[in-house]
């Protein structure tokens, strides 16, 4: 018999559970051992049923999927965040408590798939990508960016995303603005823009010599850096320190 992946879902709407069921295992890979509408049942059932991948909404009763994450993390390898509460505050929290796995509803059953298995491979993976993502909001943090601004899980990831793929920086308008749009449930205009607001907020704010040090670009004579070149000049930094770190 074939060893499949074990899913456990947590959302509060009963109708979604049951209609995701044949989507999960439609392809064979997954089976999903569990599902339930509450926060603290679906703490006990993983914890008893040690699934391979947990499945969440951000709003859960009795305890919230942020909290389920938290509590899960270091005890099971997968684990995704999927929901429709995709407001600027619920996207903030994701990105300080590190949700790798983030799936804005509504998605299609191949996106799910593809979600699934990146997250059977997180367990594997995990560590360095963590480490990244520190880094990444470190360098934001030298180089003066507040991370309660609109735009920074925006550039955070966008750095990221170049950091892993340096062509992305010379496609922005073609892959990495649509990326992000799909990955915040936004267009690739609102990404753009929020971009650029929270540049300029970083070089108006921020210490031109700390920004120097850690990016190598600051604006001359009020000409600042586009989205493009700061990004390059960032996922660059970062690539250099990720380098640094593992010598």
């Amino acid at each position: 018999m074939s060893c499949r992946i074990r899913v456990l879902l947590a959302d509060a709407n009963e109708g979604y559970r049951v209609l995701m069921k044949p989507v999960i295992e439609s392809t064979g890979e997954f089976e999903l051992t569990a599902h339930t509408g509450s926060g603290t049942e679906a703490l006990e059932l993983a914890r008893r049923l040690r699934p391979d991948v947990v499945v969440t909404d951000a709003v859960l009763p009795g305890l919230d999927g942020f909290a389920l994450l938290r509590e899960l993390r270091g005890t099971v390898p997968g684990l995704v965040m999927a929901t429709g509460f995709c407001s600027q505050s619920v996207l903030l929290r994701a990105i300080r408590e590190e949700v790798r796995l983030f799936l804005p509803k509504p998605f299609t059953a191949e996106l799910l798939l593809e979600t699934l298995r990146r997250a059977c491979g997180a367990g594997v993976e995990r560590a360095a990508p963590e480490r990244l993502e520190v880094m990444a909001s470190e360098l934001l943090r030298e180089a003066g960016m507040p991370a309660h601004v609109k735009g920074y899980p925006y550039v955070r990831r966008a750095i990221l995303m170049a950091a892993e793929n340096p062509s992305l920086v010379h496609a922005l308008t073609k892959e990495l603005y649509p990326a992000l749009a799909r990955q915040f449930a936004t267009t690739p205009a609102c990404v753009e823009r929020s971009i650029r607001s929270a540049l300029d907020r970083m070089w108006l704010r921020g210490d031109p010599e700390a920004q120097r040090a850690c990016l190598g670009v600051v604006p001359d004579a009020g000409d600042r850096p586009s989205n493009g070149r700061f990004i390059a000049a960032a996922a660059e930094t970062l690539r250099l320190r990720r380098k640094g770190s593992a010598a």
